[in-house]
């Protein structure tokens, strides 16, 4: 039996992005994120360090990119939508300036001037219903100048200037007086779900009424099962069905596991007995709801919500490996793993007996670990790691556990590095 730590490259671009993609891909959203106690605390106390705005809760958030002719909207993980919004590109061309890029809400109003999310799903989806309008919030490029590390009131000011006066496609931001607890009063009194509040390198959604607001939506479909009856695991006779079932099921808690970590997924569409290949980047074509990152020129596969884990399911993805990172500090994983691998001769006895020593020796060092499969025939043993430890410590603790574990047992164990 082999035991291993894998190392994981992150690889240089191969296709840079060029034209106004590749100025999207330089000027990337700011992630918004939900206001904790202490956020809005500060807000009271430094009022005049935030800029107050509605939260357009019923909207999508796109990032619209000129570059002379040309202009495209992405979503936060780089996917285009330009297609399905081509009269928001259309007014955006009508704009003088011929280097942008601007942050905003996609969204279709109801007759209340409320955004109203399930009329833009059917408009994008269709291309039917209530007209597009984009609420512009931010400017990070104009013309050859990078705006990010102006104050947010001096981007704004280089922004309404650019949008015509009483447009009605593209809409300028409009800022909010008062303090927090008057504007969410308001907000609330006109049945709006929230507001942002932004400073030069934040952006925070507080909810006006208190209650949680959806900060990521889909404008996808909910995935529909193909080939249900196609049987997967022959020697048991579990379909399809079955396994979309289980996924259905256990999906609370693996999704706990997968939150924010790049995926890469095993495709089995002829069965388990014929593996065909893994899939490390996301499908050109997958729905919204399967989310992405951006990972060396790469969109790499981000699995979030039980749409996401059901739709690759039914591709015949029946393993996931996942990262031992996350977004935002990949290069710090949250675990190391050790990887017990077994021989051609190996029993599965024996592989137990080996995980069990690898636990026994964790005990005695009162390191905590927890097991898991391997995806295929072997498993994995994860020892948690605190913030701030590098790939290459992972892989020097692992390395020491494994030999000296190799030295209790070097009848059943052989190292692979």
């Amino acid at each position: 039996m082999a035991a291993k730590k894998k190392a994981r490259e992150i690889k240089k671009p191969r296709y840079p992005p060029r034209g106004s993609r590749s100025l999207a891909y330089r000027s990337r959203l700011m992630p918004v994120e939900a206001a904790e106690p202490d956020d809005e605390l500060a807000m009271k106390e430094h009022r005049a360090d935030w800029r107050f705005e509605v939260f357009w809760d019923g909207g999508y958030r796109l990032q619209a990119s000129r570059l002379k002719d040309e202009v495209s909207l992405f979503a936060d993980d780089m996917r285009e939508w330009t297609g399905p919004a081509a009269a928001i590109a259309l007014a955006l061309k009508e704009l003088t300036a011929e280097q942008f890029v601007i942050d905003g809400w996609l969204c279709v109003l109801d007759a209340n001037g409320r955004p109203d999310f399930e009329q833009l799903k059917t408009r994008i989806t269709t291309g039917k219903g209530g007209a597009l309008v984009f609420m512009l919030s931010d400017l990070w490029v104009l013309g050859d100048e990078s705006l990010a590390a102006l104050p947010l009131s001096e981007r704004r000011a280089k922004l309404k200037p650019l949008i015509p006066e009483g447009h009605r496609t593209l809409l300028a931001p409009q800022e909010l007086d008062g303090s927090l607890d008057d504007v969410k009063r308001s907000l609330s009194s006109l049945g709006l779900g929230g507001l942002l509040a932004r400073t030069t390198n934040r952006a925070l959604v507080v909810s006006a009424d208190d209650e949680p607001l959806p900060l990521v939506r889909s404008l996808s479909a909910a995935p529909k099962f193909t080939n249900q009856d196609k049987v997967l695991y022959p020697r048991d006779g579990y379909t399809k069905t079955d396994l979309v079932g289980w996924y259905r099921d256990v999906a609370p808690v693996i999704l706990q596991h997968m939150m924010r970590r790049p995926i890469v997924a095993q495709r089995w569409p002829d069965g388990i007995d014929e593996f065909t290949w893994f899939q490390h980047r996301a499908p050109p074509r997958a729905p919204d709801y399967l989310r992405s990152a951006q990972i060396a020129g790469d969109r790499r596969i981000l699995i979030e919500n039980e749409d996401a884990l059901l739709w690759m399911v039914n591709q015949a993805a029946l393993t996931f490996h996942s990262w031992a990172s996350r977004m935002g500090t990949l290069g710090n994983p949250d675990w190391a793993i050790i990887d017990l691998d077994p021989g051609t001769t190996t029993t599965w006895a024996q592989t137990i007996e080996v995980a069990q020593a690898v636990r026994a020796l964790l005990e005695l060092l009162e390191v905590p670990s927890v097991v898991k499969t391997s995806g295929q025939k072997g498993l994995h043993i994860l020892v948690p790691l605190g913030p701030g430890h590098t790939p290459e410590q992972s892989f020097e603790f692992a390395q020491r556990v494994c030999a000296m574990v190799a030295q209790l047992k070097p009848e059943l164990i052989s190292l692979s590095l």
